[in-house]
């Protein structure tokens, strides 16, 4: 507990920020990440709310009995409880990326509306660890491999991750030490959705190898996430600022592209996704998707051609160079060429 403390209190301004000012919003599903957060943040008086996200993709009593327990659990911390349904099992689409997108949605409506400036989740080195590997599966490079942030910016609040530094082991090591149940969601065990399979194939026989691997998976991260904060300051300066920039669309001038690295163009899809469209599509970009459009840009061609990079339509042209949401496109033209 001390150690998820000292990391919030580090993401949430550090020693000059007083606790008071630290209000944090923690999201509790019921499992044992979110009811470890919820337990330590508890312990300081006034500091959390715990919020609880339904969803409609489990039986109406799982997602019942969820609710009861972390609404329950709150009694028993004295911290105040709010709660709010999301619908997503109908929507098009990933299923995984859609309910990741509304619950993050709910969940600044909750903190907005509780005086609440942080948002705190669960992830832990496992999840890192997790997610990782995801992306060296879709061949995704450096470009994707920063895994989870500690801390980012999500609307007006800012989203903060204490215990990326703690293994799932030593989550469920202290909540039994302090004698504190939690729920196991059925979903997690459905091998259908890769990263299930990934923590349940894959995570334990490479744990067998080396028991330490998710505590060297938080590190590798870390140095991955200090690395890409240099390549995102020069691709803020030199590509992202010299964009004429709309809600949904990014254009520049070919020339400018042209005389940049391979490397730093190619981190522009995903910098799309993230500041255009909340990360949204963000894991439908491929490396053969982006070396494509990077060829295109630095060729020597001035017929037009058009791409797609996940969730982006690019189209490169003699002199300029755009990318758009494709919804949005689709709802200007009826569709993609």
């Amino acid at each position: 507990m001390a150690r998820i403390l000292r990391r919030w209190r580090q993401l949430t301004g550090g020693r000059q920020t007083r606790d008071s000012q630290r209000r944090t919003l923690v999201a509790c599903s019921a499992g044992a990440d979110s009811v470890a957060l919820a337990a330590a943040l508890s312990t300081t008086p006034g500091s959390c709310v715990i919020a609880h996200i339904c969803h409609d993709i489990r039986s109406p009593d799982q997602t019942h009995a969820d609710q009861t327990f972390v609404e329950s659990l709150a009694q028993q911390l004295g911290v105040a409880f709010v709660h709010k349904p999301i619908h997503v099992a109908a929507q098009p689409g990933n299923l995984e990326a859609n309910a990741r997108s509304a619950r993050y949605k709910a969940l600044e409506e909750l903190a907005s509306n509780n005086d609440c400036p942080f948002i705190a989740t669960g992830h832990h080195a496992n999840d890192q660890l997790e997610t990782l590997i995801m992306h060296l599966m879709r061949g995704s490079g450096t470009r994707a491999m920063g895994a989870m942030l500690p801390e980012r910016q999500l609307g007006i609040q800012r989203l903060i991750r204490p215990m990326l530094e703690i293994t799932r082991a030593e989550i469920e090591s202290m909540l039994r030490e302090h004698d504190i149940s939690w729920r196991e969601d059925e979903t997690n065990d459905d091998i259908q959705f890769l990263r299930n399979r990934i923590r349940h194939e894959l995570v334990p026989t490479m744990s067998s190898i080396d028991p330490q691997i998710a505590s060297h998976a938080s590190a590798w991260a870390s140095d991955l996430v200090a690395m890409q904060s240099l390549i995102d300051m020069q691709v803020n300066t030199q590509l992202i600022s010299v964009a004429q920039r709309s809600e949904l669309s990014w254009t520049w001038d070919r020339d400018a592209l042209r005389t940049q690295p391979d490397l730093l163009l190619g981190y522009l899809p995903i910098r799309f996704c993230n500041h255009a469209l909340r990360n949204t599509g963000a894991d439908q970009i491929t490396r053969r998707a982006i070396e494509a459009w990077v060829r295109s840009v630095k060729s020597d061609s001035t017929d037009p051609s058009t791409h797609q990079i996940g969730p982006i339509l690019s189209k490169v042209s003699a002199r300029c160079v755009s990318f758009t949401a494709i919804d949005h496109e689709q709802r200007d033209t009826g569709g993609t060429s």
